[in-house]
């Protein structure tokens, strides 16, 4: 039995059982349910039995992890797990992209941890150089596996423990690298120690806010349920644990899945660059379109996909990122293709340039989320502290960080990526 979650909420439903017990709804929605008897608990430390412990196990083993936990918070909270992981065996510094999630800025808050930013060529790629001198300092690596245009990170032997924020790249455990790119690893594959936070529900037929915290060999995971219950609620969704536990037994059902969805977006990409659209290069189940030389902003192109039945993932001045799935089907990207080239061609426009600030530091994260403040426009905001983690989402990418300084160029890149105020002291 590949499903036990979900094998014990149907013999439950079954059962017609008076539901004296949360949640409220006493069973309108019947695989909703709390930890009664026999349903096990997602932060029990006892790892050898109950269903929860067993779909992890199942999941460890198709990930080749050498431990997994599940997480219904999504990615978030298996960063911030991971992180206090971290913490706990003494880190202090983490070295990071800076377009990295905020995720990764608000557990700095509150585990006080300090990041020292590793700066990108340009905005928002993930891949930056984690070398000896950039690293210098550090007593972690956080590294952004796979970024919203779908570009990639590397870091070669690490001396350092690793941890992967790798929330769009669950699936690259199961893609055929000859094929569809050696370049793009699931974490698993990196050949080091590293922990990895991933989300399920971006590129996996899972629920949103499920995601997996996986521990690959050579790292220490004795304290994980306990890091991951630190910050998550204690009533965790069954129906997001179900849908993690039912991907298990869909893969092993049809372990193919994966690669047949690769290969009809590839497909698309093909076609897509047959009939002059411009691709920026991305991994095997995105499309990151170059709107501006289709003759339109992103926002703007995306707009033009709506009307004809198509909502993208994000979109930007430059860029329309269409994110696909492991279930992916030949017909949608059938579909795809035809809400692509309805939109009619104009004159190209430059692509417009994000600046890469460097804002200075002044305090530390922890500080300036913890002290008053308040929100002004960003136009009034020049010389001022920022106080809280401002982000578009998507990406979710802060623009300046808690506790740095606002010049006149942040502002100014404020304004270009579309943030109107700002939070900053009093």
């Amino acid at each position: 039995m590949n499903t036990p979650i979900a094998d014990f909420l149907d013999s439950y439903q079954r059962k017609e059982m008076l539901r004296l017990h949360m949640p409220g709804h006493n069973g309108e929605n019947p695989h909703d349910i709390t930890e009664i008897s026999g349903a096990d608990s997602l932060y029990e430390t006892d790892t050898s039995s109950g269903i929860i412990a067993w779909s992890e196990q199942i999941a460890a083993k198709i990930f080749g992890a050498e431990r997994t936990c599940y997480s219904t918070g999504g990615s978030t909270l298996a960063i911030q797990a991971a992180l206090a992981l971290l913490k706990a065996q003494g880190c202090k510094t983490i070295a990071a992209g800076r377009c990295s999630h905020r995720s990764l800025v608000s557990s700095a808050a509150l585990l006080d941890l300090d990041i020292k930013w590793l700066y990108p060529q340009e905005y928002p790629s993930a891949a930056v150089d984690f070398g000896d001198k950039e690293i210098s300092g550090a007593d972690a690596l956080f590294v952004t596996n796979i970024d919203y245009y779908g570009g990639t990170c590397r870091v070669e032997n690490p001396k350092l423990p690793v941890v992967c924020d790798n929330a769009h790249g669950a699936y690259l455990k199961f893609v055929n690298k000859a094929a569809f790119g050696r370049e793009y690893l699931h974490p698993m594959e990196f050949g080091y120690p590293v922990i990895s936070a991933e989300s399920a529900h971006k590129t996996l037929p899972a629920l949103t806010g499920a995601a997996y915290l996986h521990f690959s060999k050579g790292t220490d995971y004795s304290r994980a349920k306990e890091m991951t219950a630190l910050f998550g609620s204690t009533s965790p969704s069954y129906l997001i644990m179900e849908s993690l536990d039912k991907f298990n037994g869909r893969y092993l059902a049809d372990p193919d899945c994966v690669n047949r969805a690769c290969a009809s977006v590839l497909k698309l990409k093909k076609r897509l660059t047959v009939n002059g659209f411009t691709l920026r290069k991305s991994d095997p189940l995105r499309i990151t379109l170059n709107a501006r030389a289709w003759g339109y902003s992103g926002q703007e192109f995306a707009a033009q996909l709506r009307s004809h039945g198509t909502e993208c993932e994000l979109a930007d001045e430059n860029y329309v990122v269409l994110l696909f799935s492991a279930i992916t089907t030949t017909e949608d990207c059938q579909r795809a293709g035809i809400s692509l080239e309805l939109i009619p061609r104009r004159n190209p426009l430059p692509l417009i340039s994000y600046p890469v600030i460097k804002p200075q530091k002044e305090i530390s994260v922890r500080e300036a989320v913890f002290r008053r403040q308040k929100t002004i426009p960003v136009s009034e905001a020049v010389g001022k502290l920022c106080g809280g983690i401002q982000t578009p989402c998507p990406p979710c990418i802060p623009i300046i960080m808690p506790g740095e300084r606002i010049d006149a160029e942040t502002a100014e890149a404020l304004s270009l990526y579309g943030v109107k105020t700002v939070p900053v002291l009093e």
